[in-house]
């Protein structure tokens, strides 16, 4: 329900419909989804258990379905270009072989908290923004500006000559934990099995590990990027 809520806050034009299990449980989240639909002239369908599991299908869901018009993907050039080279948007993320939407949405989360600028999405080897990313992400695939990139490594050799320094979270990097990395930054988050790919750490300046103080010898990688990100603004980033 909150993934629904949110969206209805700050981007209620891509709802199209909402559908809602009619099983007459009073509940103050899903009283302020319907509220705040009819305040916005937001179609309102409630149906019944059957027609409702009918709809879902596989989806996990809390009685509440968004019908929604696609994610809008931000062009890199349109993105950075709304900004000025003295004051070029950091932190930015690249999402660099995220393949499972739970990691992806959980990532976005993390973003969206953390006071990223903007995540990098490539075209190929990259979570589809699913109702599953979209459920985990908790409404932070709808407010968090998503652009889309393509070879990762281009990418990043691009955003080099325009200034950016480049962080990439990687296992076999140095344990920089508390270095504050300057402005414009940004960070590459690779998956959780390889890490980020061998020709993006290449060329990265930073090759950054976290220091593992236990038996695990690695985060999720959601959490792995929140504790960085949050490293750099406890350190002055705003």
């Amino acid at each position: 329900m909150r993934a629904v809520l949110e969206i209805l806050r700050h981007d209620p034009k891509r709802v199209a419909r909402l559908y809602l299990k009619d099983d007459h449980k009073p509940d103050q989240r899903r009283m302020e989804i319907v509220a705040k639909a009819r305040s916005l002239a937001i179609a309102v369908d409630f149906l019944g258990r059957e027609a409702f599991d009918r709809l879902s299908g596989d989806l996990v869901h809390q009685g509440v379905i968004a019908l929604l018009e696609p994610v809008e993907m931000l062009d890199l050039d349109s993105f950075l270009g709304g900004f000025n080279s003295m004051e070029l948007p950091s932190p930015l993320v690249m999402v660099d072989g995220v393949l499972d939407p739970r990691n992806l949405g959980a990532l976005l989360r993390t973003c969206d908290a953390a006071g990223v600028k903007g995540a990098l999405m490539p075209k190929r080897r990259v979570a589809p923004l699913s109702p599953v990313c979209a459920k985990a992400s908790a409404g932070a695939m709808f407010t968090l500006p998503l652009v889309r990139c393509g070879n990762p490594a281009n990418t990043i050799l691009g955003l080099k000559k325009m200034g950016y320094g480049i962080a990439a979270l990687s296992l076999e990097g140095e344990a920089v934990y508390g270095t504050r990395f300057p402005d414009p930054l940004l960070v590459v988050i690779g998956s959780e099995e390889k890490g980020a790919s061998r020709p993006v750490l290449k060329i990265s300046d930073w090759k950054v590990r976290l220091p593992m103080r236990g038996q695990i010898d690695s985060l999720n990688l959601s959490v792995a990027a929140g504790i960085f990100l949050y490293t750099q603004i406890d350190m002055g980033r705003k």
